[in-house]
């Protein structure tokens, strides 16, 4: 799901919570005529403020939830201390239930809510109290709850959507430099850490310098948009393709072995060349393709894939070459220059 606040915003928006309820015991005390307060809740507020300050932003999340029941517990002990009909102090549990329904999940809206029933129910039977205020209660604070945790859920998704939407590329429809890079290294990692399969395919539209020139940039961000619109038809939904700038793409395939890769790269090049668009000139494209199990890391795959594509290049382009790959004990970037001789073309 969406990604949720971080635990400085939720335990300082709790200090704040308790330092308002300790102020509001303060001032309510210091009202001549007002009713008899207990100090016990506002002092234990004041208590929780330092603390929570102090070291919040470090506790689990669901000790920060519990601040949640913890606040409810202390209104309904000033409710249930204070003589019946006197003050306001049930406006007060709104203040719990919002600070859950936004922070946290459906679950701990709908606790919460119970929580505030529970305690208010035995504050009004130590008052003699009647059970229409009860209902009058629960029932406003359980809309309130439904209402900003459908507001908190909805933000949520709207933010995860503009962060996803900063990291395609426009033009092509897929990646760009920054969103390939974030997946594709959580990616290899995952391949390095179990040990898996994983391949990269470097792309180049081979002398599209000349489109631009020749045909215009409109015509150059046609043939981008061909080509974006091929690697999105052609690869699986696990595989992460990027436009790194320019002409240049990368498509890393997980648990893809080099053959798997190389075939990925050939049927990209083979439905580019074949793709038919009469307001723009027939461009091919060159790949250059590498595979390793357990990869050291993304850069040292990009690098080397790089080098497979700059061979293709002085081959004659419009073709995919596949890095013969070194043996597992040795680092394919510190052999890729070496290496270069012993490449097999497609």
């Amino acid at each position: 799901m969406s990604e949720r606040p971080d635990k400085r915003q939720m335990a300082y928006t709790a200090a704040a919570m308790y330092g308002g309820a300790a102020f509001v015991s303060v001032v309510e005390g210091a009202i001549p005529g007002g009713p008899e307060l207990s100090v016990v809740p506002g002092a234990a507020a004041l208590i929780l403020v330092t603390l929570i300050v102090a070291v919040g932003p470090r506790l689990p999340e669901r000790a920060l939830a519990s601040l949640g029941p913890i606040g409810a517990t202390f209104i309904a002990y000033a409710i249930a201390t204070t003589p019946l009909g006197q003050g306001d102090g049930v406006l007060l549990y709104i203040w719990p239930v919002l600070w859950v329904a936004y922070f946290f999940s459906r679950r701990a809206s709908v606790l919460i809510v119970a929580w505030v029933g529970v305690v208010q129910g035995v504050a009004l039977i130590h008052l003699n109290g009647v059970l229409d205020r009860w209902i009058d209660l629960v029932v406003s604070v359980g809309i309130a709850a439904v209402v900003v945790q459908m507001l908190s859920e909805r933000n949520a998704r709207l933010v995860a959507r503009l962060a996803e939407e900063a990291r395609v590329d426009k033009l092509t429809g897929v990646r760009n430099r920054r969103g390939f890079e974030e997946r594709g290294a959580v990616e290899v990692e995952r391949a390095r850490r179990e040990g898996h399969s994983v391949g990269v395919a470097s792309f180049d539209i081979d002398y599209f310098k000349r489109v631009n020139d020749e045909w215009g940039h409109d015509a150059g961000d046609r043939v981008l948009e061909r080509l974006g619109a091929i690697f999105r038809s052609e690869s699986r939904s696990v595989d992460i393709v990027g436009r790194l700038g320019g002409e240049e793409f990368v498509a890393l395939l997980p648990s893809a072995d080099a053959e798997q890769t190389l075939a990925y790269a050939e049927r990209i090049r083979a439905a580019f060349a074949t793709s038919v668009d009469r307001e723009v000139p027939n461009v091919t494209v060159s790949a250059g393709v590498v595979a390793t199990a357990g990869p050291e890391s993304l850069e040292q795959l990009l690098q080397v894939a790089d080098s497979a594509l700059y061979a293709a290049k002085r081959g004659g382009r419009d073709r995919a070459v596949l890095h013969d790959q070194a043996p597992a004990s040795t680092s394919p970037l510190r052999n890729s220059m070496s290496a270069l001789g012993s490449w097999q073309t497609s």
